[in-house]
């Protein structure tokens, strides 16, 4: 394999705007990829609160002991 065969030089296409909306239609069909990990999609009002996944364990390590601490008084 050549670099230069990897490399998509064409940057042209249809812009984002220009682009139809995906509806849950769209993937009804879909098959989870066997290679991928456990994905999670947060909820709109949490995403901007989080830019990394280490953020989000951080986040819900944090709940868990919390939640411990509360429990066991």
């Amino acid at each position: 394999m050549n670099k230069d065969n990897m490399v998509n030089k064409d940057i042209s296409g249809t812009p984002d705007e220009e682009m139809p909306e995906l509806r849950k239609e769209d993937f009804d069909k879909a098959k989870q990829n066997r290679f991928a990990k456990r994905i999670f999609q947060l909820d709109e009002d949490l995403s901007p609160y989080f830019k990394t996944a280490e953020q989000i364990n951080e986040a819900l390590r944090l709940a868990i002991r919390l939640n411990n601490v509360i429990l066991h008084k």
